[in-house]
Order: C-alpha cells, then structure tokens, then sequence
C-alpha cells in the first residue's frame, strides 16, 4: 500500500472467513494498492475480487481499462492479472475474495465486468447489508449456516454483475430471499419490545405483502410468529441471566421483549427452557444443575 497525499497510511482492516469467500471491511485515509499477478497451483485455484466503494470514491485498473467508482459502485477485479485499486477519498470500502471457479459456474461472461463500473441498485444495497451482517455475526454461526451464507453473498454478487437463464432464476432465489429475509429479522430484533408487533406492520416496512413474508420464512422452515417468539424468550432468558438484571423485576423484563401477557409468557418460557424464568435468573433448574441455553439455535441476524 502507498499513500496517495503524505509519507503514510492510515488504515483499519478486519476480515472475515465464510465458507469459500473472504470478507474485507477497509477505513481509511486515500492509497493506492497494486496486486501482481497470482500464479497458482492450478488455474481454478486464481479468484476474482469484488470492490466495493461503499462510502468513498474508488479507481480500478486492469486490462489496460481504468475506471472510477463514485460511492456505492463496484467492479471485479482478478487475481490472474496485475492490478492497481486506488482509494481516492477518506472512507470505508468492502472488498469480496471468490474463488474463480465459483463465479465462473454462475456466470461465465463476468470477465467483461472486470474493470467496468457495476452500478448501485437495489441488489447492491442489499449485498452492502449482507455482508454487514456476514461480518458481525460470522464467528458465531455454526458450519452450516456458515457456508449457506457464503452461497447467498455469491449468489447476489452474481446478480449484481449480471446472469441470464437458469443461472439467473437460481440465484435470485436463493440470493435475494434471503437478504430480504435477513432486513426483516434485522427489523424484528430492533423491535421486539413493541408488544403488537405484527406481520403486516412489517410487511409494509419492506414494501411487500403479508403473504410474500410468510413465503421467506417458510422458505428456511420457520414462521413469522414463531422467530418473534424465539427471539423475545432468548432475549428474556439473556437478561435473567445477567448480573446487571438482578434488580428488575420479572415481569418487566418480560414487558420490556414484548410479552403484553406476562402469563402466557412464563408458560412459553418455560415450554422452551425447561424451567421457570425464577429458576434461570437463579441459574439453577428444578435439580439444581445450571439451566444451559439448548435447544434450537439462536438466529442473530
């Protein structure tokens, strides 16, 4: 790395390891980064870089073509050859590490994208949000979920750069379903503490119908009811467990995740914990033994 303006670099990097695809979340002052060409072992082994100008304005150049990326655009980039990517403003920028075979397999005429501007969209919104919360909740999803969101982040970085066919209606499936899945559990957790927080409530926050997000949540074996549920008893059950909760009552720790009915909230609380919310803020169940946070897994994002 080289600085564009003064004698260094001012630079924050954290990376995250998804499956097959790398993640890079980049702030910083203005620099230029040349990459030399990668010779690996076998061809299939090269991958393709997609960089993101997610709040800064970017130049990209290879092939013999150079481009500048105003805030929110993108273009590919490939290990196979020399390249120079500048960041040209302060700010953040994301960079996506995909094997070649994997791009390749979606969308064979990506090599005309490297080096050519990728405009902002909807779709590319969506990949910024769902890389974002790749980046934040990686490290604690389990192997397989790990690598289905590492299909769902290609599946959208193929639509960004344009698919046709078969390619194109398993991608859109696949991708954007669940990116708009992840905003409208994003949503949910924010609000879980509004009691009538309700299907249509968000369904209109998103801009589509009732029916369509019943549809997302059926898609990966759940219900709108049945994640809000989880998520307000999960969120009760953290609280009860923390030392800094002691002194609030039960019943408003349950009022405060959403739970209008304090009794139907004990007996789901207790159908999903084995134990009453007492015995957990106790840390202990009926048999003394420390009550463990089982049963299904917690959805973050």
């Amino acid at each position: 790395m080289m600085p564009i303006v003064g004698d260094y670099v001012a630079s924050e990097v954290a990376a995250s390891q998804l499956s097959f695809v790398t993640l890079g979340c980049m702030r910083g002052t203005p620099l230029h980064m040349d990459r030399r060409r990668e010779i690996p072992a076998q061809e299939s082994c090269s991958h393709l870089f997609l960089v993101l100008a997610s709040g800064c304005r970017m130049q990209a150049s290879q092939l013999g073509r150079s481009i500048e990326l105003a805030p929110g655009n993108m273009t590919l980039v490939s290990s196979a050859e020399p390249a120079r990517v500048t960041q040209l403003t302060e700010g953040n920028r994301w960079s996506i590490r995909i094997p070649h075979r994997q791009v390749a397999d979606l969308c064979m005429s990506f090599e005309d994208k490297i080096a050519r501007p990728i405009a902002n969209s909807e779709l590319g919104n969506l990949l910024l949000h769902q890389l974002e919360t790749a980046h934040r909740f990686g490290p604690k999803l389990d192997a397989a979920t790990n690598h289905m969101t590492a299909q769902f982040i290609l599946d959208l970085v193929a639509l960004c750069i344009g698919v046709a066919g078969d390619a194109a209606h398993i991608a859109r499936h696949r991708g954007l379903a669940a990116a708009r899945l992840d905003a409208i559990k994003a949503e949910i957790l924010r609000c879980l503490g509004i009691p009538d927080l309700g299907l249509a409530h968000i369904a209109a926050n998103h801009g589509m119908s009732t029916r369509y997000v019943q549809h997302l949540f059926q898609l990966y074996g759940e219900s709108f009811t049945s994640f809000v549920l989880e998520q307000r008893l999960l969120s009760t059950y953290r609280l009860l467990r923390e030392p800094t909760s002691k002194s609030r009552k039960i019943s408003d720790i349950a009022t405060a995740a959403g739970f209008s009915d304090i009794s139907y909230f004990n007996r789901a609380f207790r159908a999903r914990f084995g134990a009453t919310p007492t015995d957990i803020r106790a840390g202990l169940d009926r048999g003394g033994v420390a009550v463990p946070l089982a049963g299904r897994r917690q959805c973050d994002n």
